[in-house]
């Protein structure tokens, strides 16, 4: 669709139903007006005042039902004052409105002098009477105040609900040690590819593995963010958690601050888990003892904002370095003792200005541009360089950046448009270092090729390959907020589009890979690769109205999505292991169901005043939300994307380049470098369309159902705890299967001794005849009776103001995902981050029987508690004390055993013969995966 037609067709709907509440980046101050005998009072002039606004106030009156909304107030302290002719004035100083949240103002008026008006401080507000959604609120005071690092992930986990992820495990940032490299936040179950990232109200997802990465934005400009973990209204697509980041504004006054600091080696803050234990697992592999180490973290942040012209144009500009260099466990330089150092920083500058056009006319910009540099790739990888300064990758020159521009008018006091546009642009390489890339199909390009030793968890000779990934994003959205009666309706439109590309390559085409030093498999890829993929369209339309009934308060949306992606037209010249290849586009209309999915989504959050004080409320949503879907859900059917085959391979002892025939007698002369001649022939279909699965022609887009309830009470004025209960359970999950293998006849049985405790275990091999067919691969969607991921979690929380503008905040979080994969899969959460296809040899892999050991977990799984604590509180001559503890539960442990023909029993077996073969005929070629522990007896440390 014409991007002109579009923002055409957006505003004519925006104009026509003159809707929507509260633009997404603000709030509202709302509240009822009565006299002293409880009467409404319609007509009152309702002004709130505060320096956050460019045009310094905003007025609305109060309707038949004496009620008023001051709505896309951004968030500060503000003065309110109410006024009607021949009734006494009232007016309430201090109020502090948080952002994305409805604050109470509710004022009793006498009959009275006009000129007279009564002047009270008012109290926070810790209840919430409109919204059912469950948020924290980090205010810029309490985000300078408390030790933690100052980015958006750290801040998160102290969330209730939220845990920062890396991988497979929990993941803190704990004093910037992982600031140069993201956690991914994830809310009461929700993956981290689900969560949404705004600034100002502005979507700012990348489209970097479907919206999981994020940019890296100066926290030196946010005000304060909201973090927020259910009840996602219908005007966003996912529903995982929800983080809104509000810039400031500049203001009619020149400020600036300053922030700074350093953490060095040898810091006594640094805490070591080398025990004399360890020390000697290292020396029994004549290894030098070593643990992850911090060389240095840096950051450093300057702002300074002000006035370009007095209630008319505002700026604020800043820039920011981070820094951590570390030491990661077990990587040296070439002498074998000096720990190699991961050298690597981020520098950003920001500008943003605020222009208040009309008195109804206002647009702010902002503009973020990130260096982020890497000088040696060496943490958080499957094998370490041994010899970081050749097989080490490096990150290349970067161009990271996030852009955007918002209009807002106010067109009376109960009807606001607004609209924006933003780009996350975040294009960085991995590389090769300097000088380490070679000619292709030269000897040097065969013999410096990537070598992987299992036994010694090392790579030398050559990093991985190189990688160059293009992600750009664009986002537009209009909306409209209209308020009648009792009524706040909002009605928007929003798309999103961009590209993911890229282009990969490696000396040689492959990796060998060692066991001990002795040469074992090749494993071969078919490079060159140039993946060009679009997102033609991220449509959403929704429509949402709050509906205020007495002490009720209704809030029903739903929301319609159309997604549409592409694989472009693509070709890339022959590799080692594949010929030229050219293909044409692929997208919904060559492969029925891939995309071009058209969903509705509904939404409700009911809030309900208990005792008509605004002080105990009692709340309930319902969601369903679709799973954020960019380019991921093409990577499997790409005839492009990358694809990899393991493949026997012999290194025959040589002398001067020539094979010797009595190779036994010449030990020494193998020269570790992969020939053609020496590698066993693979698949013919290899890295060809041939080996893509096929595709359920009503293929669904996955989505996931959550449920929350609970009740918040204020105890005494600014303080507060609240009780809730979360559910989610995914649905449409999908499933790849092997046609071509029967999941019962086309298995063996055979009983192995589970070394952990002696007990038997029936375990499956596949037989010869079923190895030797043609994979036929299908991909569906998950029988929802053999496959569920249900998240049930419940919180407790206490938020408090205390003395002396102190803050205390306490969650206890008590949760667990239960997940059923009963139906034999290949493991759901890679599809769509890894490519599956390109091999005829992974039958072991699907409908594997093996794998429904243990496969439903419901009723196994304990509750897992998580605590976190936050404090601060000044002292005196402006020291300020504070402190942050946090108790995160450990991971589930899966103890997973895969055996071999050659395998055999450890020493340490449990009622085993210790040396003898574990299974010598059942397994006849390959591997095997047994469970050896239920889910939940084991956990990590």
């Amino acid at each position: 669709m014409n991007r002109g037609i579009l923002a055409c067709i957006c505003a004519g709907v925006a104009l026509l139903v003159l809707s929507p509440s509260t633009a997404s980046a603000q709030s509202t101050i709302q509240g009822t007006v009565k006299d002293t005998s409880g009467a409404v009072m319609p007509n009152v002039t309702v002004t709130a005042s505060s320096p956050a606004l460019i045009e310094g106030s905003r007025t609305a009156t109060t309707n038949g039902e004496g009620r008023y909304d001051i709505i896309d107030v951004r968030p500060g302290t503000y003065s309110i004052k109410f006024a009607l002719q021949g009734f006494q004035g009232q007016q309430r100083d201090g109020v502090e409105v948080p952002s994305n949240t409805a604050v109470p103002v509710n004022v009793e008026m006498t009959v009275g002098s006009t000129g007279e008006t009564i002047q009270v401080e008012a109290s926070a507000a810790v209840v919430d009477t409109e919204n059912a959604a469950n948020h924290q609120v980090l205010t810029r005071e309490l985000v300078d105040a408390i030790p933690v690092p100052r980015n958006m992930q750290a801040l998160g986990a102290l969330t209730p609900g939220i845990v920062l992820r890396n991988g497979a495990g929990a993941n803190p940032d704990v004093g910037g040690s992982q600031q140069m490299e993201q956690t991914y936040i994830t809310g009461h179950g929700s993956g981290a590819n689900q969560t949404t990232v705004l600034l100002d109200g502005l979507n700012i997802n990348t489209n970097y593995l479907d919206g999981t990465i994020q940019n890296y934005v100066d926290n030196g400009i946010i005000q304060e963010a909201t973090y927020q973990t259910s009840g996602v209204s219908a005007e966003y697509s996912a529903g995982g958690a929800l983080v809104n980041q509000i810039p400031k504004d500049g203001g009619n006054t020149f400020h600036g601050d300053v922030f700074a600091s350093y953490t060095g080696q040898g810091s006594p803050w640094q805490a070591s888990n080398l025990s004399k234990a360890l020390e000697d697992r290292f020396i029994a592999f004549n290894a030098k003892p070593s643990v992850n180490a911090i060389v240095f973290i840096k950051d450093y942040n300057v702002t300074v904002g002000g006035p370009i012209i007095k209630n008319k144009l505002w700026f604020l500009s800043s820039y920011r370095y981070q820094s951590t260099f570390d030491s990661p466990a077990g990587v040296f330089k070439a002498d074998k003792v000096t720990p190699a150092v991961e050298d690597q920083h981020i520098a950003q500058g920001v500008l943003r200005l605020s222009w208040q056009i009309s008195s109804k006319d206002k647009f702010s910009g902002t503009y973020d541009r990130i260096q982020k540099q890497k000088g040696h790739e060496l943490s958080g990888l499957a094998t370490l360089p041994s010899d970081p300064e050749i097989s080490a990758s490096r990150r290349g020159p970067p161009l990271y950046y996030v852009a955007q521009g918002k209009w807002t008018r106010i067109q009376s006091s109960n009807l606001l448009f607004d609209a924006g546009f933003s780009t996350d642009i975040l294009h960085f390489s991995v590389i090769y270092q300097p000088g380490q890339e070679e000619i292709p199909f030269t000897p040097a390009w065969y013999a410096h090729v990537t070598k992987v030793d299992s036994f010694l968890a090392q790579r030398t000779n050559a990093p991985p390959a190189q990688s160059y990934l293009l992600s750009d994003k664009r986002n537009f959205a209009i909306n409209t907020t209209y308020i009648t009666h009792n009524h706040t309706i909002k009605v928007g439109v929003q798309d999103g589009w961009g590209k993911n590309d890229r282009v990969a390559s490696m000396n040689g085409d492959l990796t060998a890979n060692f066991a001990n030093g002795v040469a074992q498999t090749v494993t071969v890829t078919n490079n060159p690769v140039a993946v060009r993929v679009r997102q033609n369209a991220d449509i959403g339309a929704f429509i949402t109205d709050t509906w205020h009934y007495k002490r009720l308060a209704l809030t029903a949306g739903l929301r319609f999505e159309y997604e549409k992606s592409a694989i472009m037209a693509s070709a890339a010249p022959a590799g080692r292991f594949v010929p030229a290849r050219s293909f044409n586009q692929i997208d919904c209309t060559t492969i029925k169901g891939l995309g071009c999915w058209k969903t509705w989504s509904p939404r409700i959050g009911v809030v309900y005043d208990l005792l008509g004080d605004g002080k105990t409320v009692v709340k309930a949503s319902f969601g369903q939300y679709n799973i954020p879907q960019v380019t991921g859900y093409l990577t499997n059917f790409n005839p492009m994307a990358g694809a990899t085959e393991s493949r026997t391979w012999t290194d025959e002892t040589r002398l001067n380049g020539v094979v010797v025939a009595n190779a036994a007698t010449l030990p020494g002369y193998k020269d570790g470098i992969p020939q053609d001649n020496e590698i066993v022939a693979g698949s013919p279909s290899f890295g060809l369309p041939s080996s893509t699965p096929a595709l359920d022609p009503n293929f669904k887009r996955e989505f996931a159902r959550q449920l929350s309830a609970g009740f918040t009470r204020q105890l005494m004025p600014g303080y507060g705890i609240s009780f809730n209960w979360f559910r989610r359970d995914a649905h449409n999950q999908a499933l790849i299967v092997n046609r071509a293998v029967d999941p019962v006849k086309d298995w063996t049985p055979f009983t192995v001794t589970n070394p952990l405790d002696g007990t038997s275990i029936t375990a499956y091999n596949l037989t010869a005849a079923a190895r030797a067919r043609v994979s036929d691969l299908y991909q569906t969607n998950a029988d929802p009776a053999k496959r569920k991921n249900v998240y049930t979690g419940f919180e407790t929380s206490f938020t408090g103001k205390l003395p002396h503008r102190g803050h205390l905040m306490t969650a206890w979080t008590v949760d667990r995902v239960t997940d059923v994969t009963c139906d034999m899969p290949i493991g759901l959460s890679l599809i769509g981050l890894v490519q599956i296809h390109g091999s005829n040899s992974s039958n072991t892999t699907y409908n594997d029987p093996n794998s429904l050991r243990f496969c439903d977990e419901r009723g196994k799984l304990p509750f897992r508690h998580e605590l976190k604590v936050i404090a601060t509180m000044p002292i005196k001559w402006g020291i300020e004390g504070s402190a942050i503890v946090q108790s995160s539960p450990e991971d589930f442990k899966y103890l997973n055993w895969d055996i071999t023909s050659a395998a055999r029993y450890s020493a340490d077996c449990a009622g085993c013969a210790a040396g003898t073969v574990i299974a010598p005929a059942a397994i006849t070629t390959g591997s095997e995966r047994i469970a050896l522990a239920e889910p939940g007896t084991r956990y990590a440390d």
